[in-house]
């Protein structure tokens, strides 16, 4: 059906206050992108400024799709590629400040990362874990499930599991294991949460292997989650469900190989080192 000149008319209208608004929010991202290059000891503390003002982005971008489609029939997707595109600079910034690694020696790590922003306390770093998930989904929705960006979808998820996982500070979680301590329940929220996303993570990476790639990365980005998420289970001296984990593992490994070897030996020899 042909888009009419009202609804044109009506859509630029209402439009036009959300345009402003991004405009305003991507100029003060840019002045703070400008300042944290010249005090790079508060580089952190810029990147999450940076990051607030981002979501704020995203918001506005989804809402002008939604308005699209709710006067023209039709999602803006220009607005939803700025909104995916501020998303990917949201993951990046995270990335300079936790690191987004999927294996770590030792959980121990993540102090160390945590000490450059060590400001925020547990509640604010469970907030920002869920405000990015929440983020992320929001994105995934206006999309729509048949998206040309489905199993790009799932790198995002990982990412946001893993970044998750890396504002734990998991030495305070062992040792305030009383009640009664300040930010009890968040720590153990945000650890809860940080589970739930790796495995929800290493799901959509085994389906995505399954049902549209057949790559032995994705297969093995499963399973690397799957590591990291049982070395949370260890740390945290869950034995039962790092073993039941293993089982699981051990049983992709298996699978892994056994590609592997279905592989024929012109492709083998493709890969082997010059």
């Amino acid at each position: 059906m042909a888009i009419t000149k009202v609804q044109k008319a009506t859509y630029n209208d209402e439009i036009k206050p959300l345009k402003a608004q991004s405009d305003e929010i991507e100029k003060k991202i840019r002045e703070i992108t400008l300042k944290k290059k010249s005090n790079p000891k508060l580089e952190p503390y810029y990147n999450l400024e940076i990051i607030a003002y981002l979501f704020k982005t995203i918001d506005i971008y989804i809402r002008m799709s939604n308005l699209s489609v709710n006067i023209l029939g039709i999602k803006n997707n220009k607005s939803l590629d700025l909104a995916k595109s501020n998303f990917s600079k949201i993951l990046q910034l995270m990335k300079e400040i936790v690191g987004d690694d999927v294996d770590r020696d030792s959980l121990k790590e993540n102090e160390e990362y945590l000490e450059r922003i060590n400001r925020l306390n547990p509640r604010h770093l469970y907030d920002l874990a869920t405000k990015i998930d929440d983020t992320l989904n929001n994105l995934k929705n206006s999309m729509g499930e048949e998206s040309k960006w489905k199993w790009f979808f799932v790198e995002l998820q990982a990412k946001v599991a893993v970044i998750t996982r890396n504002l734990i500070n998991f030495s305070d979680i062992l040792k305030y294991r009383d009640p009664r301590e300040e930010f009890f329940r968040t720590r153990i929220e945000h650890l809860r949460f940080a589970k739930d996303l790796l495995e929800e993570a290493a799901k959509q990476y085994r389906t995505k292997y399954e049902l549209s790639s057949k790559s032995r990365e994705d297969l093995k980005k499963s399973i690397d989650i799957l590591e990291a998420l049982r070395k949370i289970h260890i740390t945290m001296g869950e034995a039962n469900e790092a073993e039941k984990l293993k089982t699981i593992i051990d049983a992709a490994r298996l699978n892994l190989e056994a590609d592997d070897k279905k592989q024929n030996p012109e492709e083998k020899l493709k890969k082997k080192p010059k």
